[in-house]
């Protein structure tokens, strides 16, 4: 996968004929079926070319497989003041396609949309808008169709075909008048679904080569964000679609809320900027914003994307996708994620380069201006003062040490929370005496947690995935520059606003001369809290009763703190079973965090309302691991603190909490997720003996295929 550009030159057959080069010598790369015909999926986005549609034209690419699909369409665009001026059937020939991709195909038709008169840059929006009503209609209709893209300035060309075919499949590309200054081009192979034409790449902005580990909790999180959105634009996600085409619905509603499409991406694919000390000061205040607005979208990327107005390519923060470029004297840049996929002239290259990681290429083809990685992110990050924005903002919080308070009738409290004498002495002691997780032998010959014949924690319920196949696994001492453990807690706002718009809310919070007041997110550089960070946040937090007195069921007690956590206030939640005792016991508190998560989520309010879990069932690094997937932001192990106080040797407390630490950076890194932010909801983990009536009120989207425990 990659990009053609040219920069400062006109729009041009050649661009199209080397895309098509590039993609038939990344064969190799891509999934091919038996007949030697059918792929994984390939294509091409291009510009549109006015010579075969028309100047000031959109064009909207229908795949319909049902013959209500065309009227659907055309009854969207006009509920947004668009009209179809005609209906044109691409030339293609099915006998170029194999046996099973021609069994899918569906009909394809170039629907041709004039500019309505006095649209000017709003063009865009009106044909964002009326795509996603024909997509909520198909849904709501029972109408199979698929828009593969929908733009005045962008056009794709894709189907489930080998790279070598996809000229043979589409006419078009042969047409001399088929005429761009972009080509990206994407040869599939996948992983986690199954080919289909819809999921060819690339998609409306981007093509991506690798995983994004952390998309259930990405996608979690865009729903929370479905409340700054009206109804029509929601979901922002496609459900079906595969990580990529989800990734590429974020980066559009971005740019169609007005981001630049550079900025969109370093936004939602940031560098490992904590970790960096080489980074101009003003690119670093750009991170250091949009982490209070954005989680990162973690996993191994190499990305090419375009709008029509510029090109680039990027590499995720690890850097574990290949991205090689060129440029010639003629203004021709080429980036691949191979060498050799266009035929230059060696006498002709002027430069060659790869990225690195976090890096990014940009080719803005309107002006012919070339952005290598300081410039590009320095271009957007010179559009506002971010610096100003995040220190208007951000609360940092010191990391001082308290000492934890010391608890009466600890052993009682240890039994009640669901303690075990190994958890002491294994775990606890030596996590505080060494200040590393207890190491164990290979293997693990204990029963299951339902099949045992003792009661255990309900953590030991869950069990954390990880990375498999093309999927690497983190080396989290190796690779400690790019793994981050910082997180910020409090109301974020408004996230979807654009910061550098005249008047607009986000900016109006954050201007230094505003009289209104901020809100304000502290910073911690670590979810695992000390006694001291804990009592910085709980002077504003509302403290919610995590336990059940005698007369109270777990269900019945889940739902009044959902009720409490819908009418509480502030900005921060806290969920504390500090309360237990002779007559309360305490909830298992991964169960009242993901119960209060996904009923903040399904209120709309997530963003609003941070959850910090004060957990006294928490004791080993797995455990803090299943509160924050299940979307707690900080956790609190009170009880596991005042146990590592009560041993022996040197900060006992301190050791322990860096125990916790290192532990949560090893479990991320085994599922190749660098940034506890993008952890934080994700739910990466499956459940082993309890029922559907506890998933469907406390983890919805979690897996429990054996049931259990109701």
């Amino acid at each position: 996968m990659g990009f053609v550009a040219t920069a400062a030159s006109p729009a041009d057959h050649r661009v199209v004929e080397l895309g098509l080069t590039a993609l038939g010598r990344l064969i190799h790369r891509g999934g091919l079926d038996a007949d030697g015909k059918s792929g994984d999926g390939a294509g091409l986005l291009l510009q549109i070319p006015a010579r075969i549609f028309g100047e000031d034209n959109a064009v909207a690419v229908l795949f319909e497989w049902d013959e209500a699909a065309r009227d659907l369409l055309a009854r969207a665009l006009s509920s947004v003041g668009l009209e179809i001026a005609e209906w044109r059937r691409p030339p293609v020939d099915p006998e170029s396609l194999g046996e099973r991709a021609r069994a899918q195909m569906p009909n394809i038709w170039h629907a041709v949309i004039p500019r309505p008169s006095g649209s000017g840059d709003d063009f865009e929006q009106l044909l964002y808008r009326g795509r996603r009503r024909a997509e909520r209609l198909a849904g709501e209709e029972k109408v199979r169709m698929y828009l593969a893209s929908c733009s005045s300035r962008t056009i794709v060309y894709k189907g489930l075909m080998a790279g070598t075919h996809l000229a043979d499949f589409y006419l078009d590309l042969s047409d001399e008048r088929m005429e761009s200054r972009v080509a990206v081009f994407h040869q599939r192979y996948s992983t986690n679904t199954l080919p289909d034409w819809r999921l060819a790449q690339p998609f409306r902005f981007l093509a991506h080569n690798g995983e994004i580990n952390t998309i259930s909790g990405n996608c979690n999180w865009m729903r929370a964000r479905e409340a700054e959105l009206p109804e029509g634009l929601r979901p922002v996600v496609w459900p079906d679609g595969s990580d990529s085409a989800q990734l590429d619905n974020a980066l559009e509603l971005l740019i169609r809320r007005d981001f630049d499409a550079a900025e969109a991406l370093m936004t939602l694919v940031p560098d490992a900027w904590e970790g960096r000390g080489d980074l101009a000061p003003r690119v670093r205040d750009f991170y250091r914003f949009q982490q209070t607005r954005f989680e990162p979208w973690d996993g191994p990327a190499s990305l090419a994307f375009s709008d029509g107005r510029v090109a680039g390519a990027a590499l995720d923060r690890n850097g574990l996708r290949p991205m090689r470029y060129l440029v010639t004297r003629q203004g021709l840049v080429v980036a691949s994620s191979e060498v050799g996929v266009v035929p230059v002239a060696p006498e002709d290259v002027i430069e060659r380069g790869r990225l690195g990681p976090g890096q990014l290429l940009l080719v803005d083809v309107e002006s012919g201006e070339i952005r290598r990685d300081q410039q590009a992110k320095e271009h957007v990050a010179s559009r506002q003062d971010y610096g100003l924005l995040a220190d208007r903002v951000l609360v940092p919080v010191e990391r001082r040490y308290q000492e934890a308070e010391r608890v009466p009738h600890l052993a009682r409290l240890q039994r009640a929370c669901g303690w075990g004498a190994e958890d002491v002495k294994i775990v606890v002691q030596a996590m505080s005496s060494d200040g590393a997780e207890p190491t164990y032998s290979m293997g693990d010959d204990i029963p299951i947690a339902l099949l045992g014949r003792t009661p255990r924690r309900l953590y030991n319920h869950l069990r954390q995935r990880f990375a498999q196949v093309t999927n690497p696994a983190i080396d989290p001492l190796r690779e400690k520059s790019v793994m981050s453990l910082r997180v910020v807690l409090g109301a974020r706002g408004r996230t979807l606003e654009v910061e550098n718009e005249a008047g607009a809310a986000l900016g109006r919070r954050q201007h230094p001369a505003s009289n209104e007041h901020a809100m304000q997110l502290l910073e911690l550089v670590s979810p695992v809290l000390g006694t001291g960070e804990l009592r910085r946040i709980l002077e504003s937090a509302t403290v919610l009763d995590a336990t059940l007195s005698q007369h109270e069921t777990l269900r019945q007690g889940l739902e009044r703190l959902c009720r409490q956590a819908d009418e509480a206030p502030g900005p921060i939640i806290a969920l504390s079973d500090r309360n237990s005792g002779a007559t309360r016991i305490p909830m298992p508190m991964v169960l009242a965090v993901g119960a209060v998560h996904e009923r903040l989520l399904q209120r709309g309010v997530r963003l609003q309302k941070d959850v910090v879990a004060i957990a006294g069932d928490a004791i080993d690094s797995h455990d803090v691991a299943c509160l924050i997937g299940s979307g707690a932001s900080a956790v609190h192990p009170y009880l596991a603190l005042a146990t590592a106080l009560a041993q022996e040797g040197e900060n006992p407390e301190q050791r322990y909490r860096s125990a916790l630490e290192h532990g949560l950076l090893k479990i991320m890194s085994k599922m190749g997720i660098s940034c506890v932010a993008s952890y934080c909801g994700a739910q990466i983990f499956e459940v082993l003996g309890l029922g559907a009536e506890v998933m469907a009120v406390c983890l919805p989207q979690v897996p429990s295929r054996v049931g259990g425990a109701d």
